[in-house]
């Protein structure tokens, strides 16, 4: 099975490399006959289906130990159990390549199925540049990581390393090919756009093509960016999510673009304007795909989610010079047609709100590229490495991602074009009473932090903006049909009828949860340190914690020792739930981890983690964290993968009446 990965790896590569000779080709010749298109879209699905045999044989040297196999033996042991075999297999540099190239093929290969209904203009430099893609990764993968590659041994070893320990998790199992179906979905979207500058078939066909695509992608990258972060949680024992790692941040910076483009090219597709700024978008939200897997994969900056050090950067950062240059390129090619059809006519309009959203996720874009990359400056510049911790981010994130969350309740409820001053005052009174409302309410409880204050209170306005624009929707609703607006089956014939507009509310109101949550438990987070015996409690907000007792026990993969800790109510002493906090030794990799234990509640988290045991094996140290609101982050995530999909997925297509019961008596003829 090695030699049929390894050579279906080979073939993948030849492939891509005739679709995007053969499509760029076609496309400049101007003479796309249907034939030849064809055979680039078949092409074009046999490169996926090549990557998808290459990836199978891979899993089955892991599945039989064939620790022949370098990578193999590198990453996996008999011990493991078989879904860490199955992580395995993209917990290194080596078979994470395999498994991009094989997801961006294969929705190279989606689109190549769905493109018969494409203008054909556009269809040979689509499949040309969808094919760049798979022939990069590919060409990384079989000539500077292939995952094939046997170990250089006298003889056959009888076991393996075994994968990182942090890595045995069972949401590693998801997290890695979720986030990157994120990542390489987004070089669908780059395809179109190419394409569409190359052809010149700039109209909004591409960007009405391409609109699915980004949002399956941005879909799937907001899904695994949480499943990291729930990930993180559970696994490092730091009670966080987030710690502005560059590495997650890698994974963040072209969601903050892609979710940029989703909003802007509503205003290409309705006014003709913002032509070359969604380009601009396009482009970079690619180029920073690409930039993320450099900085896994370089070894320039340091992380645990970063792979080991290699001498393959250059590579990434000559494909990230041909990105830009072409698009450049292009751009100077059309710059005529990309000219916008008409200009902003006044503040106080959907477009310019549009714009100035995007402009604040710009800002955070770079300014958290800057943090990412602050290292690499200052050690080029001065010869010495400086890093920007939690506070730098945090000081300039915060104040442009509320000033995000406040744009996002007033963008759907004012008028495209222009809006009156009375309008906006009539659309948005009542959010903004209700904001204030819960600002003073908040105050009074006594929370004072300005932050936390005017978090809570612009979540309360976007609710109510949303909240009031659904209203306006079924008023308008019942006026044009005469039926009561306040019912149920008035609510869902409006949804269906505007299921991408609500859809897209399901998201903002994920967000406005998150951002509570988040708001919570980062302002009002109890963390403490501890040590004690069998028998002794300590006492922390409305809880207790009395040890009972502590144990080692040795299992195939690892030995440990396991604390059991009563958790108790402090205001009767009744008992809540026994925790089982443990730390890991893995003899193999010679690593210790912890595992926290973890009581997640509506109201709070309560957050586990054994520290030690002392030499005499009489006491233990602990630490806790009660994060407030905790489970309503992963809640406010599922809620926006939901509102993704509603608005991605397509609704189904009506058939008339009199079509129907034509194809009736067709079917009893």
């Amino acid at each position: 099975m090695i030699e049929f990965g390894h050579f279906s790896l080979a073939l993948a590569w030849i492939l891509a490399l005739v679709g995007t000779v053969g499509g760029m080709a076609l496309g400049l010749s101007r003479q796309a006959r249907l034939s030849h298109v064809e055979v680039l879209r078949r092409v074009t699905v046999a490169v996926a289906a090549c990557l998808g045999c290459s990836l199978v044989g891979l899993g089955y040297a892991f599945v039989t130990n064939d620790y022949s196999v370098q990578y193999v033996w590198q990453y996996s042991n008999r011990d493991m159990p078989w879904i860490y075999k199955v992580t395995a297999i993209w917990g290194g540099m080596d078979g994470s390549m395999l498994l991009w190239c094989f997801l961006v093929a294969g929705f190279g290969a989606l689109v190549a199925r769905a493109s018969l209904s494409y203008p054909r203009p556009l269809l040979p430099f689509l499949f040309g540049f969808l094919n760049t893609s798979p022939l990069f990764f590919t060409t990384i993968t079989l000539f500077f990581t292939n995952p094939f590659r046997y170990l250089k041994a006298p003889m056959a070893m009888p076991d393996g390393n075994g994968l990182n320990p942090l890595l045995q998790n069972e949401y590693m199992a998801i997290h890695p090919p979720t986030l990157y179906l994120g990542f390489t979905g987004l070089a669908i979207p780059y395809a179109f756009c190419m394409a569409a500058l190359a052809s010149g078939q700039l109209s909004n066909d591409w960007v009405r093509l391409t609109r699915r695509w980004t949002l399956i992608a941005w879909t799937f990258l907001t899904a695994g960016i949480v499943l990291g972060g729930h990930w993180a949680y559970l696994e490092l024992g730091w009670g966080g999510f987030w710690a502005w790692d560059p590495v997650e941040n890698a994974s963040f910076l072209p969601w903050l673009t892609a979710t940029a483009f989703l909003h802007s090219f509503m205003v290409q597709e309705r006014k003709g304007m913002l032509k070359l700024w969604n380009i601009f978008l396009v482009t970079l939200t690619y180029a920073l795909t690409v930039f993320g897997t450099f900085l896994t994969r370089s070894g320039i900056v340091q992380s645990v989610h970063a792979f080991a050090s290699t001498d393959i950067g250059w590579t990434f950062l000559a494909y990230l010079a041909v990105i830009f240059i072409s698009a450049l390129g292009l751009v100077a090619l059309r710059r005529r047609e990309l000219a916008p059809e008409r200009a902003i006519a006044s503040v106080f309009s959907r477009e310019a709100v549009f714009l100035l959203n995007n402009l604040v996720l710009l800002s955070i874009c770079f300014a958290v590229l800057w943090g990412v990359m602050f290292p690499v400056f200052s050690e080029a510049f001065t010869g010495q490495k400086q890093t920007v911790g939690i506070p730098f981010f945090n000081a300039v994130n915060v104040p442009l991602f509320l000033a995000l969350v406040f744009l996002m309740g007033i963008g759907p409820g004012i008028a495209w074009r222009r809006a009156g001053l009375r309008q906006v005052a009539r659309s948005f009174a009542v959010p903004f009473v209700g904001a204030l409302l819960v600002a003073i309410a908040v105050t009074w409880s006594g929370i004072t932090e300005f932050y936390p204050v005017l978090a809570y209170a612009i979540s309360f306005f976007v609710v109510l903006s949303i909240l009031a624009e659904a209203q306006r929707g079924l008023a308008a609703q019942a006026g044009a049909t005469g039926s009561p607006a306040a019912s149920p089956r008035a609510a869902v014939a409006l949804f269906r009828r505007h299921r991408v507009k609500y859809g897209a509310h399901i998201i903002h109101f994920g967000v406005v949860v998150m951002t509570v949550a988040i708001t919570a438990s980062m302002a009002h987070k109890i963390e403490r340190e501890f040590t004690i015996a069998p028998g002794e409690t300590f006492m922390v907000g409305r809880f207790g914690l009395r040890l009972q007792e502590f144990h080692e026990e040795t299992l195939k993969n690892y030995e440990s020792v396991q604390a059991h800790v009563a958790l108790v109510s402090a205001k009767d002493g009744s008992l809540i739930e026994v925790l089982a906090p443990e730390l890991r030794f893995y003899p193999k990799n010679k690593e210790t981890t912890t595992e926290v234990a973890l009581r997640m509640g509506q109201r709070e988290d309560v957050y586990l983690v054994l520290a030690g045991v002392d030499e005499t094996g009489s006491k233990a140290s602990f630490k806790i964290f009660i994060n407030p609101l905790q489970v309503w982050l992963w809640y406010g995530a599922i809620i926006m993968v939901l509102g993704g999909i509603i608005v991605a997925v397509p609704a189904p297509r009506r058939v008339p009446a009199a079509q129907l019961g034509a194809s009736r008596v067709a079917e009893t003829a």
